[in-house]
């Protein structure tokens, strides 16, 4: 059975609350030219790996990956998508999620995004007095508690951010079950730490002035408050980190053309 699309996107089932079966891409991301000595420099500067790592490690192992990736006959669509790789370790102690985005991922963001649009702001928005340090958790099934475990150790992977555009986030949480696996390799939804590792080494991934891009819902991740989601946006030409409602009404969540979620796949180096 055909699992994605010539973009790269999930095919949705009956059981999945999507805006369109097929996605008009009103919102879309473009392909980021790949430099990975530019990217093991941002990793390294916002101290996201050991200085230590070679350029020749890093990009042999990425590209290795994506060969797998592109030779799996289950997920060989997944590589027309867009897709970046990073480098992550979490050498940090602190194992509070909330703490480890507020200490380290949105300050890098911060940084790495100024640094390159010096004109323009990065902000993090945090709606109804929400907390993030001790009140973000992994979501069930997104095997997303392995990806935060082997982080420790050091990963390489890669982020495909428009694999499950326009699906709500409960179809989103739904799907990691229903993908098989690949030898050697590990998947999980994405999160704060991937993606947030993905654009602190490609900081103008949602800054287009030609196209609207999607907002990247870190679907892999879960508040104490299941109204509220985390998600990352350019508003502009800026970027900004929300910790906002995804509910309609008291009882309904929203589905939206905007939203979209990824998939990471990755392994240790």
């Amino acid at each position: 059975m055909k699992l994605f699309d010539d973009f790269g996107r999930r095919l949705p089932s009956k059981d999945d609350r999507v805006f369109n079966d097929k996605p008009s891409f009103y919102y879309k991301l473009n392909q980021p030219k790949i430099d990975y000595n530019l990217i093991l420099q941002k990793a390294k500067k916002y101290n996201l790996c050991s200085k230590d790592l070679s350029l020749s490690t890093f990009e042999s192992k990425a590209k290795t990956l994506l060969e797998q990736l592109k030779k799996n006959n289950d997920y060989a669509q997944i590589t027309s998508g867009v897709h970046i790789p990073f480098i992550y370790h979490n050498s940090n102690e602190n194992t509070d999620i909330g703490a480890n985005l507020e200490d380290q991922i949105l300050p890098a963001l911060k940084d790495s995004f100024t640094e390159k649009f010096p004109d323009a702001h990065f902000k993090a928005v945090l709606q109804s007095d929400s907390v993030l340090r001790n009140n973000v958790s992994v979501s069930p099934d997104s095997g997303y508690d392995v990806f935060l475990k082997e982080s420790t150790k050091g990963v390489i992977g890669w982020y495909f951010p428009q694999v499950f555009q326009e699906f709500d986030i409960d179809s989103q949480r739904s799907q990691l079950i229903k993908l098989p696996e690949i030898s050697d390799i590990k998947i999980c939804l994405s999160g704060g730490m991937d993606i947030g590792a993905a654009v602190i080494s490609t900081p103008d991934l949602l800054i287009d002035k030609n196209n609207y891009t999607p907002i990247l819902c870190m679907s892999g991740l879960m508040h104490s408050d299941e109204r509220l989601i985390l998600i990352l946006k350019a508003y502009g030409p800026h970027m900004e980190f929300w910790c906002m409602t995804q509910m309609l009404s008291k009882h309904t969540t929203q589905v939206s053309e905007q939203w979209t979620g990824g998939l990471t796949f990755y392994y240790n180096f």
